[in-house]
């Protein structure tokens, strides 16, 4: 076991001390700095891709979304050829003289060398710019005027009710986009809208819900809802024939209906009987042979709100 021991000893001893193996890692550490250093400092010519960031197109010109990349031949240092390579390898070029008369634009980068100089560091030469042209993928701009739906959900305090649609304002907005885009667009949305216990009149302004690669000429719209209390209340009415020939007498069993209508309270007063009109037709016995024959209601308020009534079918007597 002892021998084991000193052996293992003996193992160690030849190892580096700790104060030669720091000096032996600054070495490598010192050799390795001057070689990235001379490597960055020396000069290269390469051939870097550079991606396209297009500016100051045509105010009816919608770009599509792809990539367009140019091939540059250039002589720089290590140190820039390395910063080109991590960050700095988006050029940005513009379209005032593209011409878009033709069904892909189409780019002439060397008239853009002034552009590129003027990107590149100032200690970087560019030998030649190795990409002719490019295609610019492109649409021409649109608009048309499409109806905005809000998304509003409202919640009645009991005994209150709306008095006919939420009114929007404006009701449609110009959407501006490509066609292939706005062809598939058939309404606009808003944010969505919750209000609890509503009992009273109410206006609010909704941000539009935006839609990828197009723009509205407005980016919110109000509305509006009128509110008030409803009552129920009820109407004896005479039930009448339509269509009945001269020479025919007609006696409905029962004669009478009852409507149970809900109506605002303002207007409670003001409703009457003759207000609405509950017939049957007698053309349904001819078509039909029936033994009864449905009601059907042929006026009513405009402002009422919900109808109904009893009975739905009558029996019927015929005397010639």
């Amino acid at each position: 076991m002892q021998s084991k021991t000193k052996r293992f000893e003996a193992i160690f001893k030849e190892f580096p001390s700790r104060g030669r193996f720091q000096f032996f890692l600054l070495f490598v550490l010192l050799s390795f700095s001057f070689w990235v250093s001379t490597k960055l400092s020396n000069t290269y010519q390469v051939d870097q891709d550079f991606e396209v960031v297009w500016s100051s197109p045509p105010s009816d010109i919608i770009l599509s979304d792809y990539t367009a990349k140019i091939n540059l031949s250039i002589t720089a240092s290590g140190i820039e050829i390395l910063w080109y390579r991590l960050f700095k390898n988006k050029i940005n070029l513009e379209l005032k003289e593209t011409d878009f008369t033709i069904a892909m634009g189409k780019v002439s980068i060397e008239k853009q060398r002034f552009s590129i100089r003027q990107f590149l560091f100032d200690n970087t030469e560019l030998n030649a710019i190795n990409t002719e042209d490019l295609q610019v993928k492109f649409s021409r701009l649109a608009s048309k005027k499409i109806k905005v739906y809000p998304q509003a959900t409202i919640k009645m305090r009991p005994g209150y009710l709306s008095v006919g649609q939420i009114i929007c304002i404006p009701d449609s907005v110009l959407v501006m986009g490509s066609e292939s885009v706005l062809d598939t667009l058939f309404q606009i949305h808003t944010a969505p809208f919750v209000l609890n216990d509503a009992h009273e009149d109410f206006s609010k302004r909704l941000n539009l819900k935006s839609i990828d690669a197009v723009q509205f000429d407005v980016d919110s719209v109000y509305i509006r809802q009128t509110i008030t209390r409803y009552s129920e209340k009820e109407f004896i009415i005479p039930i009448e024939i339509i269509n009945l020939p001269n020479n025919i007498r007609l006696k409905l069993f029962p004669p009478t209906a009852k409507i149970k209508a809900i109506l605002p309270l303002t207007l409670y007063n003001g409703i009457k009987d003759s207000d609405f009109i509950l017939a049957v037709d007698y053309n349904q016995i001819l078509e039909k042979q029936t033994t009864q024959l449905t009601l059907s209601l042929i006026k009513q308020p405009s402002q009422i709100k919900k109808v109904t009534w009893e009975p739905k079918k009558v029996n019927y007597l015929i005397r010639k």
